[in-house]
């Protein structure tokens, strides 16, 4: 079952509040506006295990998010988030959803100190959109819950794009610009 969580507001740039429902129908309807594909699970949906085992660290707000929907890909169809049916195999994607770890893992064949620098850095950071817009990409979540950009072939390098996953939103929903690189 997916557990509840409070609302989260979710300012846009015309100040209108977004709510962050228990069902999330209101930020999912906000995407679909912006010409997001946007298909909701048909809930209660059992989480998948890496959320408690992996990332236990990883919000309430954001498992119920991810665990709320199917697909939820950019209005280029270059860019999805990492939703209950990717964390479980569930879609038709050619990349798992730790595809640039597996990548970053095969690289580093033969090195173990290497390979697990690298299980480390993604086990600090929740990949929740993967993008193949201008090369492999994704946008994670770490775990001091700041939001995060990365890109092949040094997906370890990071920069920060949103101070919370609710700002991340915000730019999903608003088309920011300071997100064209990877939507």
């Amino acid at each position: 079952m997916v557990p509840t969580t409070g609302c989260v507001s979710v300012s846009t740039s015309q100040e209108v509040a977004i709510e962050m429902d228990n069902d999330f129908t209101e930020i999912g309807n906000a995407l679909s506006k912006s010409n997001w594909l946007v298909q909701r699970c048909q809930c209660p949906v059992e989480q998948p295990q890496v959320y408690t085992e992996r990332y236990p660290w990883l919000p309430d707000e954001v498992v119920c998010f991810l665990s709320s929907f199917e697909v939820v890909v950019s209005p280029s169809r270059t860019a999805w988030l990492t939703t209950h049916a990717e964390l479980s195999g569930n879609t038709e994607s050619a990349f798992a959803w730790n595809q640039w770890e597996l990548e970053s893992l095969s690289a580093a064949e033969g090195d173990p100190g290497w390979q697990e620098a690298i299980r480390r850095f993604w086990d600090d950071h929740f990949p929740l959109l993967l993008s193949v817009k201008s090369g492999y990409a994704y946008i994670a979540i770490r775990t001091d819950l700041t939001i995060v950009a990365g890109e092949g072939p040094e997906f370890e390098e990071t920069e920060n794009i949103a101070d919370s996953f609710p700002s991340f939103l915000k730019l999903l929903v608003e088309s920011d610009s300071s997100t064209d690189r990877w939507v």
